[in-house]
């Protein structure tokens, strides 16, 4: 075996996605571990010849020990403090993440200053206060939460997020003055570490403006909770999300330039890596040792040790001694999405460069390289970035072409800044302007390329056995292309291929159909229906698909002021839940009336997504008294880009595709007088397709669907959105009359309203086959080709 540690890295790592998926417990991951441990001496004595297998059954073993036991210690909270208010003693064991609203600790929960870890917190305290620091021990109150898998489909699930990093719940305190100080401690070289980075970001903040500040403590530091959101936006859709937070080019430029600084004081050369390797260790702790850095820190201290020995550095067994002591530290690190780009990229960039320069022209400098870096870590990490983004981002070589050495003198200007500014702040604040006019021009850049069309392009998320297929076809090609004499290869199995007769086009006929299938995927078309009542919590939110691609959102959820504040579930669900469907515009925005539950996130929607109408309830549109405050703003946001919008009445009709109509029942016009007019005035709409229907009701009550009843406009419906989230303001026979198959209530679990009321569901499990609930059953999705309705849940 040319790279054994390779070859035992991946049995480790077979071992740890095995105890995951199989929820293996530790005894029996033990018991197997000790079994193997036993063949392996047996073989080791008798010098078996499958001797390689058992060190690699070994790994694998081991991999299944530290996975079961993380798992285990993640569960060791009480289970009794869960869903209670409780007083906890714990330590801060984490550098604080202070964001806009809130602060958020790591805190490792005893009963005393020696006694046991019970459990590690997340805390999470509301708004802004005092900062507590690494090592502080605390005493404080708060509600105990554990978070609910997600609802919807592909969505971020933060329970496993938390679990990952050995937490086992949230604990969320109100105020921040309740909490008290008990002492401090900690590991010394960290509290040192974590308190000269917090004293290096106050030389940005107080001499640089609040945005180039946030830009620069993100690039240096990796911290990102400070940067302006669209700000993060625009690098995301460019592929330079990687700058803000630190990772491999940050450590690899570090490398860069305390060597270049070492030559120059004349260091001699056996005394550089004894100096360096401990000022990159101190780098990557004050940086909060993420496996981005981890890895590349790995991997820098293993090639300066290769150099002062004078060995010759081998990438493949370096990447994987990388991997190797980050999955032994953190077994569930393998599931974390820097963890896996980290190494993808960074395998790509020692693994595709060099192929991807020689079928490059020769070109002057090192333009080659430029060109060649950015789209080998593209190539490498972009089904993964498909999978867990859904993004592609065409101009991402463009912009890291553009930015690359505008990064790397950001950080030298900035690092003197802080050298300077450690001294005398003024001196600091001098350089700083230099750097300021930097960072400005790398915003700009960053803003121009997001700008460009086709910046950013969403596609469905891919199922993993496709994102193999993806990694075995660029090896295959890649293997193929690094061969000296790979045309004649060619020509010589076209050529060969009447001798070979059948088995050859069987071969061909393998390779075209994984291509083929590949693009299909890639570009899905699905001639059914499909409607998405996507999981909003307490509010409604339902997606229309079309079966020839079109796409129209029925309200767009909102959590408390997000009318105001324009954050919540617009992008926090909605618009990333559009995003897994590969959904890059909108034929038309529903709002069916205008409180916050569910215009609140079409702010958001509109900001993300180019939107070509919008139809709106005629009540809000002459500031009534029930519009919620925030709803102008949205109006406002509106007309400001252009995007038409009409106020539909009883009798309009939306046609978006050829083969469906929505008709609007409701309203004849704006209601006056009711327990609620804006909820009675929301739109009613029936969609048709092809005999299929579906009933949208907004929030009416009592009066509307008395209304619908009486007149004689309300049909029977296959599938019905209960109105007003299952509320008890109903009428005793719109249920009845709409006869549906299949009802959906959008609703928040333990909401405030006690909704849906028990006689709601009770009145609908005595007509329908089937009742659905959003805080049950997470999104509820129905499809059909015509014939018949399918039904599948997110939960």
């Amino acid at each position: 075996m040319q790279r054994p540690l390779v070859f035992l890295v991946l049995a480790l790592m077979l071992g740890i996605v095995g105890a995951t998926f199989g929820k293996i417990g530790v005894a029996a991951a033990m018991t197997a571990a000790v079994l193997t441990l036993i063949m392996a001496g047996i073989g080791f004595i008798r010098a078996w010849r499958l001797n390689a297998w058992v060190l690699f059954c070994l790994c694998f073993t081991l991999g299944m020990v530290l996975t079961s036991i993380k798992m285990a210690a993640v569960a060791s909270l009480p289970v009794a403090w869960q869903g209670k208010s409780v007083r906890v003693v714990g330590r801060v064991i984490d550098r604080p993440d202070v964001r806009p609203e809130a602060i958020f600790y790591k805190l490792a929960v005893s009963n005393d200053q020696a006694g046991p870890v019970k459990g590690i917190l997340r805390v999470k305290v509301r708004g802004q206060g005092k900062v507590f620091q690494y090592g502080d021990r605390l005493e404080l109150a708060g509600f105990i939460s554990i978070p609910e898998p997600p609802g919807n489909p592909g969505a971020f699930d933060y329970r496993a997020w938390l679990n990952r990093q050995g937490i086992t719940a949230i604990l969320t305190v109100n105020d921040a003055r309740e909490i008290k100080i008990l002492g401090r401690g900690g590991n010394p070289l960290l509290r040192m570490a974590y308190g000269i980075r917090d004293a290096l970001e106050k030389i940005f903040d107080q001499t640089m403006s609040k945005t180039n500040a946030s830009v620069l403590k993100g690039i240096l530091f990796g911290t990102r909770g400070e940067i302006p959101r669209e700000v993060q936006l625009a690098f995301n859709e460019t592929g330079l999300v990687h700058i803000l937070s630190v990772s491999g080019y940050h450590v690899g430029v570090v490398t860069v330039i305390l060597l270049a600084l070492l030559r120059l004081l004349r260091v001699p050369g056996r005394f550089i890596a004894w100096v360096a390797i401990p000022v990159l260790i101190f780098y990557a702790i004050m940086t909060g040792l993420g496996p981005a850095v981890f890895r590349s820190t790995i991997m820098a201290i293993l090639l300066l040790l290769a150099y002062h020995l004078g060995r010759q550095p081998d990438w493949p067994t370096t990447l994987a001694a990388a991997a190797g002591i980050i999955l032994i530290c953190n077994p569930l690190d393998l599931y974390d999405i820097g963890f896996q780009l980290s190494f993808a990229a960074t395998w790509g960039l020692l693994y595709l460069t060099p192929k991807l320069a020689q079928l490059l022209p020769k070109l002057p400098g090192n333009m080659s390289l430029l060109i060649t870096v950015p789209l080998a870590a593209q190539l490498a990490t972009l089904p993964l970035v498909i999978l867990y983004f859904n993004l592609v981002s065409p101009v991402s070589v463009l912009a890291n072409l553009l930015t690359a050495h505008l990064v790397a003198l950001i950080m030298l200007f900035g690092g003197i800044a802080l050298l300077f500014g450690s001294i005398l702040l003024p001196l600091a604040g001098f350089v700083n302007v230099a750097t300021g006019l930097l960072t400005d021009l790398f915003l700009w850049l960053v803003q121009f390329c997001s700008s460009l069309p086709g910046a950013a392009w969403y596609l469905p998320t891919p199922p993993l056995w496709l994102v193999f297929v993806y990694y075995l076809m660029l090896v295959g090609l890649f293997e193929l292309l690094r061969r000296p004499d790979w045309v004649t290869v060619v020509k010589q199995l076209l050529g060969n291929a009447i001798a070979k007769g059948r088995s050859y086009r069987i071969v061909v006929g393998f390779l075209l159909f994984l291509i083929l299938t590949f693009t299909w995927l890639a570009w899905p078309v699905d001639n059914r229906l499909e409607i998405h009542f996507i999981d909003v919590g307490q509010g409604d939110s339902a997606l229309i698909l079309t079966p020839n691609g079109g796409a129209v959102l029925v309200d767009a959820g909102g959590w408390r002021d997000e009318l105001i504040t324009g954050r919540g579930a617009g992008d926090q669900v909605v618009v990333p839940y559009l995003h897994r469907l590969g959904i890059n515009c909108l034929d038309a925005l529903i709002i069916t009336h205008p409180h916050t539950d569910h215009a609140g996130g079409a702010r958001a929607v509109i900001q993300a997504i180019p939107v070509k109408m919008v139809v709106v309830s005629p009540y809000g549109l002459a500031g009534e008294d029930e519009v919620d405050k925030g709803y102008d703003i949205l109006l406002k946001e509106i007309r400001d880009k252009g995007i038409p919008s009409h106020p539909a009445l009883a009798g309009n009709r939306l046609k978006v595709d050829p083969d469906i109509t929505l008709r609007f029942l409701s309203p004849q016009e704006k209601y006056t007088g009711t327990r609620s007019d804006a909820n009675n005035s929301s739109l009613v709409m029936l969609l048709d397709y092809q005999g299929r229907t579906a009933l949208f009701t907004g929030d009416i009550e009592t009066e509307a669907e008395e209304d619908l009843v009486q007149n004689g406009h309300l049909p029977k419906s296959e599938v019905l959105k209960v109105p007003h989230h299952g509320s008890a303001y109903c009428h005793p026979d719109f249920f009845a009359q709409v006869y549906p198959e299949v009802a959906v209530i959008s609703v928040g679990a333990n909401n405030r309203f006690g909704h849906p009321a028990p006689g709601t569901v009770e009145a609908l499990d005595k007509i329908c086959r089937k009742v659905y609930r959003t805080d049950k059953h997470g999104a509820v999705i129905v499809k059909t080709d015509g014939a018949k309705w399918q039904v599948s849940t997110g939960k």
